[in-house]
């Protein structure tokens, strides 16, 4: 899934980034995060930045409201629901996700 940026940013490297790809996780994403850190913190950066190719050092610079969408998305789908239902896309009209 593709979610939209309402703030877009710039990453260290120069590269504008107006929307992330975000690809349903797999257990192996969960299994690397716990092995990675015992933060749960550090264990969502973790499964982010796996998840969507970014550094964190570049996640870092999501506004906290495109965060908060990425999160729910990941949220919903880790609990067996719809991806486009908790990024609030509309899957009848194809449209992608906006952070809110």
């Amino acid at each position: 899934m593709k979610i939209t940026l309402k703030f877009p940013f710039t990453t260290a490297a120069g590269v504008r980034i107006d929307s992330l790809d975000l690809p349903r996780p797999k257990r192996a994403d969960l299994k690397a995060a716990q092995k990675f850190s015992s933060d749960p913190v550090d264990q969502e950066d973790f499964l982010f930045s796996r998840l969507t190719g970014l550094v964190v050092e570049d996640l870092d610079q999501l506004d906290v409201a495109d965060s908060k969408v990425l999160s729910d998305a990941f949220q919903s789908m880790a609990s067996g629901g719809e991806i486009t239902q908790a990024a609030g896309r509309d899957p009848a009209a194809g449209t992608t996700a906006t952070a809110v």
